[in-house]
């Protein structure tokens, strides 16, 4: 089947394998998918089920739509998979998602480089360090168990992912269950041209780049890559004209580089990036260890007006992960905040399911579990409820504007200063 639905207390989640994006339907709309038989009598479904909810006209609207979109044929009959959860009935009423979105799987800990910022501590590793780390096979089994729950994001990361063992066989197999894959990649070696060749369908690559130029890229780095990196780029370039794959840029902010953003809209134009996130820098992993890096709300506010100001000057796609109710989208599904352990969960290469990465840092109070010992189903019903339950909002937040969309913002961040769940995030300016 073409799609694939979850079902869930808004009413469905369902995915396009043929797109490789997700779709929301609300409760109406999944309840006329989920009665739809083959060669049925529409008109004696819309009364039967529908008739004291609306009006025939927006009935066969929602129809037409569906049958647009190719969710149903033009005999009306459905081409759709509906994905079974013994656990259902615990989401619903708790009104929460039953599976991630999106999984973040960092392969592996092992990189060339030895950024100041990096918040896994990444760098070189021996071969005992890396023997250590979830072999290919599970991992494999991995992305066959996310496709039965309906997990069809997946963002593969490290340290560096090109390093990986066996890279190539991972992003096939996501490729053959119509994932879509995202990379990030500080796009510093050797190898990238091997894994374009494959004719994989990769929907995103996240390039990491701190700097414009050789000076600025290495004083983070602790390695003179950049011109590895704009050989590279050219290579992503050419794959990108024959297949359809976002370029996102990735900037992490600190104290010593935020002035480089002007001059970093033009590289990202020359190179053909459909999108920039910039990310402050957080306090965890190496940047522990580069204090001096650290951004204060007043080093915040002058990034919101520089980032404000690029983006009138530009057509590229522009976000800045550093102001709080940011972070909110209008949406079915998508308005809870901060996405850590909501919509999106990080799987360590140790196994360890984390709500996001940067609580490696506080790995023994917040991990989920680890896929090793519980599959992810099990632990995302058993844990993630706790987690979530455990998070109130600061009575602060209570009546601000964009409560609905942020929820207090980043969770970590407020952990990290507060060493308490509920409390707002310290990098709020609204009072």
């Amino acid at each position: 089947m073409r799609f694939i639905a979850r079902i869930e207390y808004f009413g469905s989640l369902i995915y396009d394998t043929e797109r490789r994006e997700y779709i929301p339907i609300d409760q109406d709309g999944t309840n006329i998918i989920l009665n739809i038989k083959p060669n049925q009598d529409i008109e004696t479904l819309y009364y039967k089920y529908f008739s004291h909810r609306f009006n025939y006209a927006n009935f066969k609207s929602f129809l037409q739509l569906i049958q647009s979109i190719e969710i149903i044929d033009k005999n009306y009959n459905p081409q759709i998979q509906i994905l079974e959860n013994e656990y259902l009935e615990l989401y619903l009423n708790k009104k929460f998602i039953s599976s991630p979105l999106k999984i973040h799987i960092a392969l592996t800990y092992n990189c060339n480089l030895k950024c100041k910022h990096c918040f896994s501590n990444s760098g070189k590793k021996t071969p005992e360090e890396i023997e250590k780390e979830l072999k290919t096979e599970k991992i494999l089994e991995l992305i066959d168990e996310l496709k039965q729950n309906g997990v069809f994001y997946i963002s593969f990361g490290g340290g560096e992912p090109l390093l990986k063992p066996n890279f190539i066989e991972i992003l096939k197999k996501a490729d053959q269950n119509k994932m879509n894959i995202s990379i990030s990649t500080s796009l510093t070696t050797p190898n990238l041209e091997n894994i374009l060749k494959e004719n994989i369908n990769i929907q995103e690559f996240k390039i990491s780049i701190e700097g414009v130029n050789a000076k600025e890229y290495t004083n983070i780095r602790g390695k003179n890559s950049f011109d590895i990196l704009k050989d590279n780029l050219k290579l992503i370039n050419e794959y990108q004209k024959n297949k359809k794959c976002f370029i996102r840029f990735s900037f992490v902010l600190n104290k010593q580089n935020y002035t480089y953003l002007p001059n970093f809209l033009s590289f990202a134009e020359q190179y053909k990036a459909n999108a920039i996130t910039f990310y402050p820098i957080y306090n965890v992993g190496r940047a522990e260890q580069h204090p001096e890096l650290l951004l204060s709300n007043q080093d915040l506010e002058k990034i919101n007006r520089i980032v404000n100001n690029m983006k009138e000057r530009t057509k590229i796609e522009i976000e800045l992960l550093a102001i709080p109710f940011k972070f909110g989208q209008n949406g079915l599904y998508q308005n809870f905040g901060c996405g850590c352990s909501k919509t999106t969960v990080y799987l360590a290469p140790t196994g360890d399911l984390l709500p996001s990465g940067f609580f490696i840092k506080y790995k023994d109070k917040f991990s989920l579990g680890n896929i090793l010992q519980k599959p992810l189903k099990k632990i995302w019903k058993e844990n993630i409820e706790k987690q979530i339950n455990q998070i109130s909002i600061d009575p602060k937040c209570e009546n601000c504007t964009y409560l609905e969309q942020c929820r207090g913002g980043c969770i970590f961040r407020s952990f990290d200063k507060y060493q308490k769940l509920g409390y707002k995030d310290p990098t709020c300016t609204i009072q």
